[in-house]
């Protein structure tokens, strides 16, 4: 194939993928190159050191396709036939950029195709350089941050672009926990309910991390639940540059950001997609299923600890309201010397006690949704209307007797 004709056939290729066209058209070693954040958090040196392997994943979302080449052997059966298709492909997506492998190229006889490197992320750290991993034949398609890691697929949108249900995204989260994840994926937004708070306490009562969205592309509705509840790590969508193009809905101060912007991933029927947004969450699941799978002892609270002290200072110093913690820093996560600390005791809320709480009748603020100091009020208001009475009528009282007198 002479060189104008495949220059060519690579932008043809690539203007497929966006169009969003079934990819199988699209060469796969160009998807590969593709994949700005395999440079951004300096996987190939972190695979050195973990894969995932032996932790369970489980995406919460729209199903998940699991015929795709490169996720062959990675995604268990889910609970249902819902979850083991996809209605819209955003499920399918975010198990290639947990758990994608990808897959060896098809090379035709006599041609020698080069490798192609992944695209340089300049708000991100350099890649270091350390010794070669093992060489790897899967060269082609998506790799995720978590390749060793399995998927557990739970759906529970009902219909392609849905958010969907809270109180059934809270019985995704009591199966996924029943199913032995120690991880959660959730990449949509949904309304709150007492019902998905209670499912989420008794998760993370558990010792499992729930990873969820707190944003999405510019211009898309989106609702932070369950990102806005404590106790979930929020994932903060960033670009290559390193910055953050719509601030995370919640508010909070504790997520981090992540690559989340113009990632190809898996699609349906063995094709690819771009996502962006709301698939930092995957991105962010992925690193923490990295974590863990180095430090298989770990709580929930020390790799927590380990993604949020090891995260990169961006914007405002200290801690804030876009960056979260910080960009996260995998290799740094992966390297740190932490101080062992005692399982922290956690127990569940009284409303993680009745899981059939009734959801509740409309949303609270975001600001309420993650703080209860406003409970205060419903003890001190009271004794203040008393005691404002009280000196009203000692007032009224001194006024008659001085005029009796």
């Amino acid at each position: 194939m002479s060189g104008p004709k495949s220059l060519v056939t690579a932008a043809v290729s690539v203007a497929v993928l966006l169009l969003g066209a079934p990819a199988a058209a699209a060469e796969p070693d160009v998807v590969r190159g593709m994949q700005w954040q395999l440079t951004g958090l300096d996987l190939a040196a972190v695979h050195q050191r973990a894969t995932g392997a032996g932790v369970l994943v489980a995406v919460l979302d729209s199903g998940v396709d699991r015929s795709h080449p490169d996720l062959a052997g990675q995604v268990l059966g889910g609970p249902d036939a819902a979850s083991n298709t996809d209605v819209d492909g955003r499920g399918t997506g975010l198990a290639g950029l947990i758990a994608g492998h990808g897959h060896v190229p098809a090379v035709s006889a006599g041609v020698v195709r080069p490798a192609v490197t992944p695209s340089a992320s300049a708000g991100w750290p350099a890649p270091s350089q350390s010794a070669a991993a093992p060489s790897d034949p899967r060269t082609a398609g998506v790799l995720g941050v978590a390749p060793g890691a399995q998927i557990l697929p739970i759906a529970f949108a009902p219909a392609p672009g849905a958010t969907g249900d809270p109180d059934a995204l809270a019985t995704a989260i009591d199966r996924a926990v029943f199913g032995g994840a120690k991880v959660v994926c959730i990449g949509r937004g949904v309304v709150p309910s007492s019902r998905l708070q209670a499912s989420v306490d008794a998760a993370v009562a558990r010792g499992v991390l729930i990873v969820a969205a707190d944003a999405d592309r510019a211009g898309r509705p989106f609702t932070p639940w369950p990102a806005s509840y404590s106790g979930v790590l929020n994932a903060i969508p960033a670009d290559r540059s390193g910055q953050v193009p719509v601030a995370p809905l919640s508010g909070r101060t504790t997520g981090i950001a992540v690559p989340g912007v113009d990632l190809i991933t898996t699609g349906v029927g063995g094709g690819y997609r771009m996502d962006g947004g709301s698939s930092a969450a995957a991105v962010l699941a992925g690193a923490a299923a990295v974590v863990w799978s180095a430090y298989p002892q770990a709580t929930l609270a020390q790799v927590l600890q380990r993604l949020r002290t090891t995260a990169t200072d961006a914007g405002a110093p200290g801690a804030d309201s876009r960056f979260g913690a910080g960009m996260l820093n995998l290799s740094a996560a992966l390297a740190a010397n932490l101080p062992q600390e005692a399982a922290p005791s956690v127990s569940p809320s009284p409303a993680a006690s009745s899981p059939a709480a009734s959801p509740s009748g409309s949303p609270r603020p975001v600001a309420l949704a993650d703080s209860r100091d406003w409970r205060r009020w419903l003890v001190v208001l009271p004794l203040l209307l008393f005691l404002a009475g009280l000196t009203v009528w000692a007032v009224r009282s001194a006024r008659v007797r001085q005029q009796a007198a």
